[in-house]
């Protein structure tokens, strides 16, 4: 998108509405609008620096990566629980891959018991500070006040429900609190589990037991640390490897962290580390244009994106019981996301002659290496429904009346969105972005919404959207519903969308929101 020498960028203070309203705009002038847009918030947050602007730069072009490349700096290194060596037959530079995970095959993942049923809804309202609610927006619940003097940004649930982690920023810093979800009576200070005024927090997630909260803190101009701190707070913070941009993926087990790493001219690194810092394996690829890494459910299989050479990069699966790995070219960079239930994983692949990261929407079955189609559109962003069944997505808005994108591989007379089990599509013609979901096994499909975005979800959230994914989720529990901030004249509104389609209902006035795991 720009280039080592980035031009001089626009501050987000000095956006009128017009800047932000595309929705009459062509598809040339909505991507130089999105472009924009992102990258004036971007330059405007310094605590996002290296994070995002870094990160982005990355994606957008990097040359190839020798196999050489390590964490620029971790914990102790320690040999590997389990060793087993890479299809070298097929790919003798595939390095060993490294693995604790039983000898099992790729499962289905089941909750080992039903968790009782949270279904709340966190939000930052106009004030930056942080409430929760149920989704009829009945018994709210002000975990922050404007009394504490800070303003807070992108609250993050425990998967267990009952907690919600969030970044407070002040004048000088940043802090991490944790708070359980309820009215607050006492002071905030006593919930804080990390503080520093001079490597303040940007990103925050949580381990899948709800123990421990991983997050990233800019430690200099140039590198972010990842770091652990229990949600209790009983133990002080420990930085476990530093890069920058930084991604990463929890095992199911919440003691290993498949991370993706580097820094500006420096060599980055797909690496396994466990929670004390302790190197379980690295030099596992060498990463192409810098996406978020993933561990299937079960933790068997990984993927991953993979310098291809010529400005391609591959989407790799690794089967780490066996070695073998699988390679899927694409065109550009590609962005992925497993599916939370069995063993398929959604991306995208950068279009040749457009975006490099933003393209068509594809399904890969690991088990049967069967890839599908579920759109041709310009996919910006995509999320997973928790029972898997579903995939919402974000794609640039304009005149979709004779819409072919979704369900782009059955025939043409079936491809009209609005027409799945007769139910019309909602707000049409609002906004230059629109949310659509699809089915997965039989790609028909549904679009729900036109809207234009809250400057922090089209700022923040929405380039990184395949980090934010793991750890931020958009979906009611059920699967029903979507919750998203969008952008009404002057005012930010959170709404809930129904995936069956209709009209959507305001929830609160907000920035951005966030579902409950359960």
């Amino acid at each position: 998108m720009y280039d080592e020498q980035a031009p001089d960028l626009i501050d987000p203070d000095e956006l009128s509405e017009e800047d932000l309203d595309s929705s009459s705009s062509r598809h040339g002038c909505l991507y130089l609008t999105i472009t924009l847009v992102i990258i004036a918030s971007l330059v405007s947050s310094s605590i996002l620096t290296y994070f995002v602007v870094t990160g982005y730069e990355i994606r957008t072009g990097t040359p190839a990566i020798g196999r050489d490349a390590r964490v620029v700096e971790s914990g102790p290194t320690a040999a590997p629980a389990t060793v087993v060596a890479a299809a070298a037959a097929t790919d003798p530079a595939a390095e060993a891959v490294t693995t604790a995970v039983a000898e099992t095959a790729m499962p289905v993942f089941e909750p080992a018991a039903v968790a009782p049923e949270i279904n709340r809804i966190a939000i930052v309202n106009a004030d930056g500070q942080v409430e929760t609610m149920s989704p009829s927006g009945e018994d709210r619940r002000a975990l922050t006040l404007t009394g504490d003097n800070a303003r807070f940004q992108f609250p993050t649930w425990s998967p267990d429900g009952h907690r919600l982690a969030l970044i407070g920023n002040r004048m000088l810093g940043g802090a991490i609190y944790v708070l359980d979800d309820a009215a607050r009576s006492d002071g905030l200070r006593d919930h804080q589990v990390y503080y520093s005024a001079e490597e303040a927090p940007v990103y925050l997630f949580w381990s899948p037991d709800s123990r421990n909260l991983g997050f990233l803190a800019n430690r200099d101009r140039n590198s972010l640390s990842l770091n652990v701190v229990a949600g209790d707070g009983a133990a002080e913070s420990r930085e476990l490897a530093i890069g920058a941009p930084f991604y990463w993926d929890w095992s199911d087990d919440g003691r290993q962290l498949l991370i993706h790493a580097g820094s500006r001219g420096a060599k980055h690194v797909l690496a396994l580390i466990d929670v004390d810092g302790r190197m379980q394996a690295d030099n596992l690829a060498v990463p192409g244009n810098f996406q978020a890494p993933g561990i299937g459910p079960g933790g068997r299989y990984w993927a991953f994106a993979e310098e291809a050479g010529n400005g391609l990069t591959s989407l790799v699966v690794v089967d780490t019981q066996t070695g073998e790995r699988s390679s899927h070219q694409q065109v550009g960079s590609t962005a992925l996301g497993w599916s939370p239930v069995k063993g398929q994983i959604a991306f995208t692949k950068g279009l040749e002659d457009g975006h490099p990261l933003w393209g068509t929407l594809h399904v890969l079955d690991v088990a049967t290496g069967e890839e599908k189609v579920l759109s041709t559109g310009t996919v910006l962003a995509f999320f997973w429904s928790p029972d898997g069944r579903q995939i919402a997505f974000i794609t640039l808005g304009g005149n979709f009346e004779e819409d072919n994108s979704i369900n782009a591989s059955a025939p043409a007379k079936t491809t009209h969105v609005s027409r799945m089990a007769n139910v019309p599509a909602a707000q049409f013609g609002r906004g230059f972005l629109t949310l659509s979901v699809v089915d997965v096994e039989s790609g028909s499909g549904l679009r729900l919404l036109d809207f234009e975005p809250t400057a922090a979800f089209l700022s923040l959230f929405l380039p990184y959207f395949d980090q934010y994914a793991l750890s931020h989720r958009l979906w009611s529990p059920d699967s029903r519903s979507i919750v998203l901030p969008v952008r009404e004249g002057d005012r930010d509104s959170i709404q809930v969308i129904s995936t069956a389609g209709g009209q959507p209902h305001e929830l609160a006035e907000g920035s951005i929101a966030f579902w409950s795991q359960n």
